[in-house]
């Protein structure tokens, strides 16, 4: 049944800080396109950008923030930066030092919202490899996560970061975190769309006040394009999702962002075009029926599309 809260455009987190339920996906932005996308998209409405160490526009992006800051279109406060940063940990300290390096890269004081974007370490190296690399070779192993946490919650104590959260990080791990954390994690992103509902682990995030952001809200199509060892899901194309575009006149994005945001989940598809990235956003002038929202949830196959040794 539709939740009032997420008829909203934004959702207030647990340590009260609000986010905006539509951001901006800008992993595979190609960097000599990022800044005109960030003026676009901003002209357009959105105000949360997510964003990682390991995509490869870093610099743009904080290029392409300066420059609507600059221009007065918005104000910071306005803004809301989600930062993942690259799990290449192996000293105290290494939260802080990735952390200041990549507010340097985004041209900011602090980031809206700091995640951990794997649960596993890397080797310093894997921040400097390319599309071709087998990020396997640089795994280190499981980190620690209640050390790391504890730095997590340094950086909202130093101002560096106002909300703090965790990425690709299964029931298990997040439990691990919660029975030791002084601040508890307000956001999990992680990969949700109408093939793969995650439903128990949505379900008990809800129930601890924990955010759900997806990543990948159309199971990524295009990314074959870019990793031919990834095949299309083809969700967009799916007989039941095509009825509802017919009956509400809609675009099937619309449509599965629509039924994501209807379960209180936040999305950040990413889109460079301009035509859809105005209808990405405007998701919130419609509702679908509870009888609507039955049949996607009858899509689900549990088909996770990105892996990642948990």
């Amino acid at each position: 049944m539709t939740d009032e809260h997420t008829l909203g455009k934004s959702f207030t987190l647990n340590d009260g800080n609000s986010i905006p339920l539509v951001g901006l996906g800008t992993s595979r932005i190609l960097p000599n396109e990022t800044i005109s996308v960030i003026t676009t998209a901003i002209d357009i409405g959105y105000r949360h950008f997510d964003t990682s160490e390991f995509y490869k526009n870093t610099t743009q992006l904080g290029d392409g923030l300066r420059q609507v800051l600059l221009s007065g279109k918005v104000n910071r406060d306005e803004l809301f930066i989600t930062a993942k940063l690259a799990p290449c940990y192996e000293a105290f300290g290494d939260i802080e030092t990735s952390l200041k390096e990549f507010l340097t890269l985004l041209q900011l004081e602090y980031v809206d919202l700091c995640l951990l974007h794997f649960p596993i370490q890397f080797k310093k190296g894997a921040k400097k490899c390319n599309d071709h690399t087998k990020l396997g070779e640089y795994i280190n192993g499981i980190c620690d996560h209640v050390q790391l946490w504890k730095e997590m919650e340094d950086v909202v104590g130093k101002g560096l970061a106002v909300s703090i959260g965790v990425s690709n990080y299964n029931q298990e791990q997040i439990q691990n975190i919660r029975q030791i954390c002084k601040i508890p994690p307000a956001v999990l992103q992680t990969e949700c769309h109408a093939f793969l509902q995650v439903k128990d682990l949505v379900q008990f995030c809800q129930d601890e006040g924990i955010f759900i952001t997806a990543f990948a809200p159309f199971g990524s199509p295009g990314l074959s394009n870019y990793k031919p060892c990834y095949k299309e899901c083809g969700i967009l194309k799916d007989d039941v999702v095509l009825d509802l575009v017919r009956l509400y006149d809609r675009t099937p994005a619309q449509i599965l962002l629509r039924h994501l945001t209807q379960r209180g989940i936040g999305v950040i598809p990413k889109s460079s075009n301009a035509v859809r990235l105005a209808e990405n956003i405007n998701i919130f002038d419609f509702s679908l029926t509870d009888d609507d929202m039955e049949m996607i949830t009858k899509l689900d196959k549990m088909g996770r599309i990105f892996s990642f040794p948990l």
